[in-house]
């Protein structure tokens, strides 16, 4: 295994000590391990990508981000992998937002509304394509995380992958570059969210959990009360759920949803406008 070298044990547990060398014999080794040396420090240096590329033309960036959006999530701000946790438009695994977050919008605990989707997403890629050098590489780094430069190692996965991006680029459509409708960070009475683990409900903010009944599964949709920060400066909502559970959550442990499939069993909600990029997420009480 690598990482896993372990001395070999004489028979009394003591390493053998190395025998002294001559100078003559010395004179003959040290170029050779010298020069065995030099080659193992060569081929222990990772691959590098391309020299650094200029900025992607804006246009071509938001066609190509368009596609990827496509291919990964079918233009969902809020779709969501449940085996993995990557959530959005452009599925972003949740252990990469809170970094990404803090570069792109300078919030680390920046919630993941359609508008910091899209600023995060275009922060990032353009710095990919700087570093790689086009966006075929950017699609397969997306993918994979890998930033191997030979197409021939790469799996047929993949390489279908990225083919199906390129090609759905050239369909991308005229207003590519309308944005969503920019909203807090912090979650207001009637957003409706999804829980991100399982978990349970709290009796306040950073409170005791609730004794019995009080849990949360992942995926679990629940409609916000209201929203506290705490001293800490830490984000709680309460939230009520379908059977009438209320109770607190940390807000960073929640995700923007749309609206769930029978939203009317919330007894005092109903949806009112369906702005195209937020259906459904703010319905308002009668």
């Amino acid at each position: 295994m690598l990482g896993s070298h372990q001395p070999t044990a004489t028979t009394e547990g003591v390493l053998p000590q190395p025998a002294v060398a001559t100078t003559s014999v010395l004179r003959r080794v040290a170029p050779l391990v010298f020069s065995t040396l030099l080659v193992i420090m060569t081929l222990s240096v990772p691959a590098t990508p391309v020299a650094a590329a200029e900025a992607p033309d804006r246009d071509e960036q938001l066609r190509f981000m368009w596609a990827m959006a496509g291919q990964e999530s079918g233009w969902d701000y809020y779709a969501r992998n449940r085996a993995s946790g990557a959530f959005g438009k452009y599925q972003i695994m949740p252990f990469n937002w809170p970094e990404w977050a803090e570069k792109y919008l300078g919030e680390r605990d920046a919630d993941q509304t359609p508008w910091n989707q899209e600023q995060v997403a275009f922060g990032k890629l353009r710095d990919l394509y700087i570093w790689l050098g086009s966006w075929k590489r950017v699609a397969y780094w997306w993918l994979t995380g890998s930033s191997e430069p030979d197409q021939t190692r790469w799996s047929s996965y993949a390489a279908g992958y990225v083919t199906s991006i390129l090609a759905l680029r050239k369909q991308a459509p005229a207003d590519v570059d309308r944005m969503p409708e920019r909203t807090s960070s912090r979650a207001a009475r009637g957003d409706w969210r999804r829980a991100a683990r399982d978990q349970r409900l709290r009796l306040s903010p950073n409170g005791k959990r609730w004794p019995m009944r009080g849990r949360i599964r992942d995926g679990q949709i629940v409609k916000v009360r209201a929203s506290r920060l705490t001293p800490a400066g830490e984000r709680w909502v309460a939230v009520v759920t379908v059977d009438g559970r209320l109770g607190w959550l940390r807000q960073s442990r929640t995700l923007p949803s749309g609206a769930p499939a029978r939203p009317a069993r919330w007894r005092d909600v109903t949806d009112r406008g369906r702005p195209a990029d937020r259906t459904g997420v703010r319905p308002r009480p009668q």
